[in-house]
């Protein structure tokens, strides 16, 4: 038996109104809106977001996880695996499988297949999969409406879980579009109408004709069908090809979201877990993705998936609280689109990453045993409180308060307009570090503020990305009105 365990979704914090698109470019207005990712984000660490979500939220032990998928168009690697340093930092196991699946939009219900497959042979019991993208449209095209970044992670295991998964049908096609060769900044796509055609709508509607043959299953059976969306009309017209009812119909996520490449399906998927009416035990499920072909899977929901559900922020909430990007400028300067001068560059050591990796990425302190203080980083063999030398590792939590801070306008030798918050963090459970924040309004930032610990990309230093932690809002952090007088 197969069956999806957990999920977990990330949204980034910000969203650029289509219309900004239009004004900027002269360009037909359009609605809705497109999920932009910070400036320090890219596809794994948008991944190790969905990832701890989809791990924490049930509870799952991460050395429970036999193999990791990444899945991805955009690794910032593209000769060294990306999978390993998300595992590092979810502490898996060291003989934990970890895989990229690269180079289409299928690539997440490739890694579903192979995880199917792996677990159906008796060969593993928990997978890991995450999909993350930051894709680049074209400059001053219509496909700047579409690309939105994101990232989405399941954890299929060998139960029922919420969603159990019956079985799948899987077809291949050859259509150049969308494709990015290597050197390559932005996407590039076919003749549109054809590739909606002859690709999307054809493929995705055969592997799912496929899989209703397979399994003799009728329209009317179908209490929800989810499936990657090019655009809400060809969505539209693949369920009216296939003679599914409207009411079926996951929400397809572009208009307020866009097309977050090999996160979309699977934050579609998610999407039809949530979304009312709920989903019962049995009811049947259609779940489906494109990318040269398309793959099909027959789910049922079981008695778990809404006791799941209830312990997540649901995916439209998470689209709720987005800030908005008033300005295409600000999007630009986000995509670092807008070259002034070459930006400084931090000397970086590959042999202090390698050293220090297990303190870097799974921010692993240490604790006294003596007098209980709990210290991070390790800076030397003994207690910085009583010198003891009977220390024992510890994980960190990733939740605690401002203890204090200033905003900085001079960071790695340039001058900002608007500062960056750098804070002095008291962690839950101990342990005291000092942290850059980031998503936040930095005049908004107060001592005994709640913050989250966040994995983002510091910097690109001695050919190599460089990633540590950062601090973030949590969720429902408020300035008090003492602290605003105190700060006038």
């Amino acid at each position: 038996m197969v069956g999806i365990r957990s999920y977990g979704v990330y949204v980034p914090k910000y969203k650029l109104p289509r219309k900004s698109i239009a004004e900027a470019w002269d360009f037909p207005k359009a609605p809705g809106n497109i999920t932009i990712s910070n400036q320090d984000e890219d596809s794994v660490t948008m991944a190790v977001a969905a990832a701890f979500e989809a791990l924490e939220t049930a509870n799952i032990d991460p050395k429970e996880i036999d193999a990791l998928y990444f899945c991805t168009t955009t690794p910032p690697y593209t000769e060294k695996q990306n999978a390993t340093t998300i595992a590092s930092v979810l502490a898996l196991r060291d003989d934990c499988l970890t895989v990229d699946v690269t180079d289409t939009t299928r690539a997440a219900s490739i890694a579903l297949i192979n995880a199917f497959d792996s677990i159906s042979a008796g060969k593993m019991k928990n997978i890991l999969i995450v999909a993350a993208d930051k894709r680049y449209a074209e400059p001053i095209s219509m496909y700047e409406y579409q690309y939105g970044d994101g990232a989405a992670a399941l954890v299929v295991s060998s139960d029922d879980g919420i969603a159990k998964i019956n079985g799948y049908h899987s077809v291949n096609y050859e259509l150049v579009g969308p494709w990015r060769k290597e050197g390559d900044h932005h996407t590039q796509q076919f003749e549109i109408k054809v590739e909606t055609k002859y690709g999307y709508i054809n493929n995705t509607v055969k592997a799912i004709k496929g899989l209703m043959e397979k399994f003799e299953l009728t329209p009317d059976m179908i209490k929800r069908a989810a499936y990657y969306c090019l655009d809400p009309r060809s969505y539209g017209r693949i369920a009216a090809a296939l003679k599914l009812s409207n009411k079926a119909l996951a929400d397809n996520l572009f208009l307020d979201h866009g097309n977050t490449g090999t996160a979309l399906a699977f934050q579609i998927l998610i999407g039809a877990f949530e979304q009312k009416p709920s989903i019962k035990q049995d009811d049947n499920i259609i779940f489906a993705n494109y990318g040269d072909g398309a793959d099909a899977f027959y789910l049922q929901g079981t008695e778990n998936l809404r006791a799941e559900v209830k312990k997540h922020t649901k995916l439209q909430k998470k689209l709720a609280k987005r800030q908005e990007l008033p300005k295409y400028t600000d999007f630009l300067k986000y995509r670092y689109l807008i070259k002034t001068k070459d930006p400084f560059v931090r000397k970086s050591s590959n042999v202090t990453m390698w050293r220090d990796a297990k303190f870097l990425n799974q921010m692993m302190g240490f604790k006294c045993n003596k007098c209980g203080t709990v210290q991070y980083p390790l800076l030397m063999k003994n207690c910085i409180e009583c010198g003891s030398q009977d220390i024992t590792p510890m994980q960190l939590k990733r939740t605690g308060k401002v203890f204090t801070y200033s905003l900085d306008h001079l960071i790695n030798c340039e001058y900002y307009q608007t500062p960056v918050p750098r804070c002095v963090v008291d962690l839950d459970g101990g342990g005291r570090l000092l942290l850059d924040m980031t998503d936040c309004n930095p005049y908004d930032t107060y001592v005994g503020m709640p913050v989250e610990l966040t994995f983002r990309k510091i910097h690109e230093g001695g050919g190599f990305m460089n990633y540590y932690w950062k601090c973030k809002p949590a969720e429902g952090a408020v300035k008090p009105k003492s602290a605003e007088k105190e700060a006038k």
